[in-house]
């Protein structure tokens, strides 16, 4: 009798053993874990995964005295909504990848982006979106065009593009020196950088020039991409989403002295 019981008791164990490895986890997802998986901070880390891009990539070794990434990038486009330029920016910096692997030129949708973290009620900030494209991606701008107001059933049934991780590749707190050598190292292996600059609204309104100058009254945040340098000028080469108006055409020349103070992020994606 005694066997008979422990022979069912050892039955329950392995029952219950079972039931708990099948039962699924419902714990709240720590966001914070999340995020730190797809980004990288550590410096050897970075190096290993910017790889050089074939055909746009220079000799970092040497002594290079320009560098740009400009020609590869599809043509400067305006959003008609200004809290949604950081997906734009985002976008813009995913579709380079995407058509340097593709023999057709791809616009990506920005709108799909801004719009599925609004579903979400998540945030559109740019760590919010990295999170996204990892997870989900964005699709191409012919399923969902530009100044879309709603997500169409559409976007169900096509083709994601999404990243696997972002480089961190310098903070606020990073010495100004070091965000010039990462931005040019960056550029030199043929990636554009993400920045976000700290500036005064003549930074937005900046229509016909061809150099912006910090006047040190920040009071907001914009997002840039960083496409190129010119060492005979000490100044990277930027776009922004406001459009060919702004600038020259849609690019500006920020001053390496100036972009060091301003940048308070530096962003480079790992599609």
């Amino acid at each position: 009798m005694e066997s008979r019981s422990l022979i069912l008791l050892a039955f329950l164990i392995i029952q219950c053993s079972i039931i708990r490895a099948q039962k699924p986890d419902v714990r709240p997802r720590d966001s914070n874990a999340e995020i730190a998986n797809i980004a990288v901070s550590d410096y050897s880390l970075i190096n290993q995964l910017m790889l050089p891009i074939p055909g746009v990539a220079a000799d970092e070794y040497a002594s290079i005295e320009a560098q740009s990434v400009k020609a590869y990038m599809m043509p400067v486009r305006r959003s008609e909504k200004g809290h949604l330029i950081s997906s734009y920016m985002l976008a813009s910096c995913l579709e380079y990848y995407v058509n340097m692997e593709k023999n057709y030129k791809v616009n990506l949708s920005p709108d799909y982006i801004a719009l599925s973290l609004q579903a979400q009620g998540r945030d559109l900030s740019l760590i919010d979106a990295f999170q996204f494209l990892a997870e989900q991606g964005t699709v191409s701008a012919a399923i969902l065009p530009y100044g879309a107001g709603m997500i169409t059933n559409a976007v169900y049934a096509t083709t994601k593009f999404r990243i696997v991780h972002y480089l961190h590749i310098f903070r606020s707190v990073t010495k100004e020196r070091q965000k010039i050598f990462e931005m040019r190292k960056a550029l030199m292996r043929g990636h554009p950088i993400l920045v976000e600059v700290l500036a005064d609204e003549s930074l937005a309104t900046a229509n016909g020039q061809e150099n912006w100058k910090n006047r040190g009254k920040n009071t907001r945040v914009y997002p840039l991409i960083v496409v190129g340098f010119d060492e005979s000028r000490d100044s990277f080469e930027v776009l922004s989403a406001w459009g060919s108006r702004w600038g020259k055409g849609g690019y500006l020349w920020v001053s390496y002295a100036d972009m060091a103070v301003s940048a308070q992020n530096g962003y480079v994606l790992v599609p």
